[in-house]
Parts: structure tokens; sequence; C-alpha cells
């Protein structure tokens, strides 16, 4: 299986996957999926499409998450009540926004780390037991990937259904806190503490966390996240909409600004024989260094499709 980003013409039939997480219960369907919509568009929002590698374009799954202010995250934890998403999408339709600014993603601090709020986490039904699985390797893999190198506090969710209940809970690391019978609704939430309770769980790289250094620019950042798929320059311009002329300015930037902020992470430039492969070898140090360190990226969107 493979995973992506979703996109505006998915919207419709993502959501349709488990109608209860749409949030239209406050303002009504065409608000709540307008909503959905201007969220897409903003980088406090992180998105799953998972699709069948041998049917391209076949969605078998949805998720989402989003960024959401400390006060909602602690409202919400000490009182909660079904509904959690009618309340994001309501506070955003009525121009009272829950959702963090992106202005906060750059500068969350220690104490303000990321409270994050799964809107979405579900799969068609029909499926068979071993595409099941493989969803259920994608949604983490996809979810960390896109959270990874932020500054993260906690993480919660309402599920909907008896297939997400037994999901979260198989997991070892969500703890439901509260169980609203009459709807067939729960609260989840994962800590740090948590997530280091499972020895060995990949949550808890989510909790991991060192200061950026490089101080990257947005466009360094796309043109780094653009090269982590190993696209030759001419790809890069291409899917970035520059000349090859301009993105070989900013690779001359970026290894510029890495030399200032990092100088022993490039190879030295060495003799003249080396001018041919100084420029590769010093993107492969770069590129290197931020897979491993993905704060720097942040917060960049990830596009890449991923194997699953």
């Amino acid at each position: 299986m493979i995973w992506r980003e979703v996109r505006e013409a998915d919207l419709l039939e993502c959501l349709a996957i488990e109608p209860r997480h749409l949030g239209d219960e406050i303002v009504g369907r065409e608000c709540a999926l307008a909503v959905w919509r201007e969220l897409i568009r903003s980088r406090s929002f992180n998105s799953c499409v998972v699709e069948s590698a041998s049917l391209p374009d076949r969605i078998l799954g949805f998720g989402a998450s989003v960024f959401v202010t400390r006060e909602f995250a602690t409202r919400e934890i000490e009182d909660p009540m079904p509904g959690l998403n009618s309340r994001i999408i309501a506070s955003i339709a009525n121009g009272a926004s829950v959702v963090r600014p992106e202005a906060d993603l750059y500068n969350a601090c220690a104490d303000q780390p990321l409270d994050v709020v799964t809107l979405f986490g579900n799969w068609i039904d029909g499926l068979s037991a071993e595409q099941v699985r493989q969803i259920q390797t994608a949604f983490p893999m996809s979810f960390i990937e896109a959270h990874l190198g932020y500054r993260l506090n906690r993480l919660f969710q309402e599920n909907a259904g008896d297939a997400q209940h037994n999901y979260i809970e198989s997991s070892g690391v969500w703890r439901i806190t509260k169980r609203y019978t009459d709807c067939e609704r729960a609260l989840a939430v994962m800590t740090r503490s948590d997530a280091f309770s499972v020895s060995g769980s990949i949550a808890a790289s989510l909790f991991q966390y060192q200061e950026p250094i490089l101080g990257l620019r947005d466009g360094e950042k796309h043109l780094l996240v653009e090269a982590l798929t190993r696209r030759s320059d001419d790809e890069l311009a291409k899917g970035m909409n520059l000349s090859p002329a301009t993105v070989k300015k900013r690779w001359q930037a970026l290894f510029e600004r890495v030399t200032d902020k990092h100088p022993t992470l490039l190879p030295s430039d060495g003799d003249e024989s080396s001018k041919l492969t100084r420029g590769p070898q010093k993107r492969h140090h770069i590129l290197a260094y931020v897979r491993s360190h993905p704060q720097e990226l942040r917060p960049y969107r990830w596009r890449s499709v991923k194997d699953a």
C-alpha cells in the first residue's frame, strides 16, 4: 500500500468512510465540508490517504490530525464530552478557531509544546484481514512521519465504533479516558509517559525532540523536502515551478547557510579535482542529516508517497 496527503478532490470520498468524524453536528454538513477544505490548506493540519499500490486511485483509508491550542486541549481532557470534531469545526466556522496558529509551529518551546487532535483514522468496509493489517501499519507510520520533529505535548482523539476502539486499545499506548455509552464514542489520550510505557513502541519517537540549529528558510525547506525523493535538479525545478538556475542558486545558498550554522556537517572543498563531486557530496550530507533530524524541516508539510 502507499500513502500520501489528502487532496481537495478526495475529500468527499475520504469523509464518507466514517461520517461520524465529519464534525457537522453543530454547523451542518455544507459548512463542515467548507471548514475541511480550509483545513487542508493549513500547515496546522496533516493527513494520510492510504491507497492500494495495485489499484491506483482507490482510497482504502483516511487519517487526519490538527494542532490545537493548549487551552482547548486541556478543557477537552478535563471535561470530556462527545462531539470533539464538531467543536473544532464550529470554532473555525465561527471565527474563534481553536486550531494552533501556524506561527506557533515555528516557536513551540518547552513550556508550550504542541497538542494534537486526530480528527480521522478509518478504513473502508469489505477489506481483507491482510489489507486491514497493512492499513493499521500505514496509519501510525504516516502519522509519525507527519509529526516527527515537532515538540509534542499530548495526542487525543474521539473514537467511533468498535473497530476503531479495538484498534486504539490494541496499540497499548493510547488510554481510553472517557466512554460515551449513548453514542458509541470514546475519548483516547496519549502522553509522553504513555508512549514510553510500552517497551520498543514506535510512538516514543514522537516525544523525542531536539532544537533545530540550521534555521532554514521556507524555500530551503521546500527544496530539501522535494530532494528527499531523490529528484534531479531538472526534476526539482519542474516540481517547484522554478528555473534550473534558481534551483542551483538555492543549493548554493543552502550550502553557505549549513557551513555557517553547522561547520562540521559538510566535507571540505578539497582540491580542484573534487569540484565535479563536491556539490553532490554536500547534498548527500545535508539530506542524510535532515532525514535523521526532521525538526530542521518543520513546519514544512510532507508531500511524499511512501510504500506501506
